[in-house]
């Protein structure tokens, strides 16, 4: 059979799948410009069942355009020339006596732009487009309840998920990580990026992540041109195969940032007291996160930052481009619905805003009774909610005395949420006692599998060593650690004609160096992820 030798330009391209890293900013919004029951995607010109945390442009309404987010007086976010809508449902703590309050969040929001390049599934090297103006989506499913997966992401470079389906992907897509600054002697090593797929019970919260829960919620960045994508707003794109970056399927050759959501929320505020956690779309799970995106930055200004903004530090400060607000926690939303104004979405309260269910599953969650409008596009049915009424707050009655497990002893392994199971009752305290009960350090469960580390490869530009090999140089973040990861790739020899192989990132050699950086504090949180 006939051979050919490939070079290490070649080579580099075969064992890294042609996927590179370009550059990253992360969008902070230090506040929100409402809480409430709005959806211009899935209830336009409505109301939703549900209610959601909202980014971005004041001007954000049931029925916005990108035309109307461009004329909002302020924005939520840092970055002044983005009026971009970026929204998710919040987590609420339901008490044993059905009491709703929302879990306060540790700003700021993230929202991560990265600019992660790969090829189409006829091997052509990508460029990433910036989102142009109207362009919508929706990342995630409302209505799931259960999964398909078989748990956390099994290999180390959690990729790449080649024979997965754009559904399975999407499941890979979320995450719910404890947050536990004084492991390691102070040297935080958080669990990697979209690690655990659905929400611990509370139980284990309160045991293992004394400093919250960080949401996270990856969006699709292989696009077939679309603007938007039908009922669902999905249609249009589709997860590459590393997630966040890798290569493309059929029909999604144009490659847009790969936009991911980053919120920590307080659940530390919770710690022993009887209950249990639930998204705002009445998901105990975690299965049905989920979060909708409008793009509408002023003209330009986008696109000069995908071409330009190359530091690889993450920070947006560091681009050029871009025009910083000065009080972006005060923005709040324009204008609400009449039928909203009153309606109290922070609680305490004695049900889910809009009368949500919580529905645990395993079947598919159903519609609540409190929507009203249609996906957007369509008019609106009319109608209002009455039925979330605001009642006065008596803390939850402690049934359990026991105090929480001991520090030494050993932590529970995170479950998947199992719906049929109901939570621990451990109430001590009020919604936000000063002396609650403080959490242990958290221990590795023996049984569990090592943690998997979320990590794109860079750029597949080849750069020869000493001895003329090729090599490749990753920068990846993890708990604050920096992470250098150098391959070194051999020049080899392929056979025609034999079984095909599928492309493997692996390489022969790999060495990491690791890099601590240590972060100055911001609103009590520490070492924040540099990705």
């Amino acid at each position: 059979m006939p051979s050919k030798k490939f070079g290490p330009a070649a080579v580099a391209a075969i064992a890294l799948g042609s996927t590179a890293v370009n550059a990253f900013w992360r969008l902070e919004c230090e506040g929100s410009v409402g809480l409430a029951r709005i959806d211009p995607l899935m209830d336009f010109d409505g109301l939703s069942d549900h209610v959601h945390t909202l980014k971005g442009g004041s001007a954000f309404s049931s029925k916005s355009t990108a035309d109307d987010l461009l004329k909002s007086k302020c924005t939520s976010c840092g970055v002044a020339q983005d009026k971009s809508a970026y929204w998710a449902p919040p987590l609420y703590f339901v008490g044993d006596d059905g009491t709703a309050t929302v879990v306060p969040e540790k700003p700021p929001f993230k929202a991560y732009y990265e600019l992660n390049t790969g090829m189409t599934s006829n091997g052509k090297q990508q460029t990433v487009e910036a989102f142009p103006n109207g362009f919508q989506m929706i990342a995630g499913s409302n209505y799931r309840r259960n999964t398909t997966l078989p748990g956390p992401d099994p290999s180390e470079f959690s990729g790449p998920f080649t024979d997965e389906s754009n559904d399975e992907r999407e499941q890979r897509a979320i995450g719910f990580n404890c947050m536990n600054y004084g492991l390691n002697g102070g040297q935080a090593k958080n669990e990697p990026t979209l690690y655990r797929h659905s929400l611990p019970e509370k139980s284990w919260i309160d045991s293992n992540c004394p400093d919250g829960i960080r949401l996270e919620l990856q969006f699709p960045s292989c696009w077939n041109g679309e603007m938007d994508g039908g009922e669902k707003h999905k249609s249009h794109v589709a997860y590459p195969n590393w997630i966040n970056g890798g290569d493309c399927p059929a029909g999604f050759d144009k490659r847009l940032p790969a936009l991911m959501y980053e919120t920590i929320v307080a659940t530390d505020k919770f710690i022993g007291q009887g209950g249990k956690f639930v998204l705002g779309n009445g998901d105990p799970t975690g299965y049905g996160y989920h979060g909708d995106f409008i793009s509408a930055w002023d003209d330009g200004v986008l696109d000069r930052a995908v071409s330009e903004c190359t530091d690889m530090s993450g920070q947006m400060r560091s681009c050029g481009v871009f025009e910083f607000t000065q009080d972006s926690a005060s923005c709040t939303l324009e204008s609400l619905p009449d039928e909203l104004k009153d309606e109290n979405t922070e609680g305490p309260m004695s049900s889910l805003p809009g009368g949500c269910e919580i529905q645990s599953g395993p079947e598919q969650a159903k519609k609540g009774k409190g929507a009203s409008g249609s996906s957007s596009g369509g008019k609106s049915t009319g109608g209002s909610s009455k039925d979330n009424k605001s009642k006065d707050y008596t803390p939850p009655v402690n049934k359990d005395s026991s105090p929480p497990p001991a520090a030494d002893s050993p932590a529970i392994p995170p479950p998947e949420s199992k719906p049929e199971s109901k939570p621990e009752s451990k109430p001590e305290g009020g919604v936000f006692a000063e002396n609650k009960a403080k959490a242990p350090e958290y221990v590795a469960p023996p049984s569990s599998p090592a943690a998997p580390i979320t990590t794109s490869p860079s750029a597949a530009v080849p750069v020869l060593d000493a001895a003329g090999n090729v090599i490749r140089t990753d920068i990846r973040t993890d708990g604050g650690v920096v992470y250098e990861n150098k391959v070194v790739l051999k020049e080899v020899t392929i056979t025609e004609g034999g079984p095909k192989a599928k492309r493997t990132p692996e390489a022969e050699h790999v060495k990491r160096h690791a890099h601590h950086r240590h972060q100055h504090m911001q609103h009590g949180i520490g070492g924040r992820r540099m990705r």
